[in-house]
């Protein structure tokens, strides 16, 4: 499935990737999609293992009856939403 999508990059930019396009014969999109994927594979080769460091993050300290209060810790005790449960 693809998603249509809109960006905006300068006019030389463009020009430039047009004429890879032409001079490749592939189309604009395509270009813009390999670009993208190679910046992700990019970054994820830089930093692996990053998404490590959220495992367990929301369970370091923190009021023990969260669960129970839930609406005081999101909309606070002075909520007039929190009030009427």
């Amino acid at each position: 499935m693809m998603i249509r999508t809109q960006i905006y990059m300068p006019e030389e930019l463009h020009i430039q990737l047009k004429l890879l396009a032409s001079s490749r014969k592939v189309n604009y999109s395509s270009l813009i999609r390999r670009g993208v994927a190679h910046v992700i594979k990019e970054e994820h080769a830089q930093k692996p293992d990053a998404w490590k460091s959220f495992i367990g993050a929301g369970g370091k300290g923190g009021p023990r009856d969260t669960s129970k209060r839930i609406d005081y810790y999101l909309y606070g005790g002075g909520s007039t939403w929190a009030k009427r449960k």
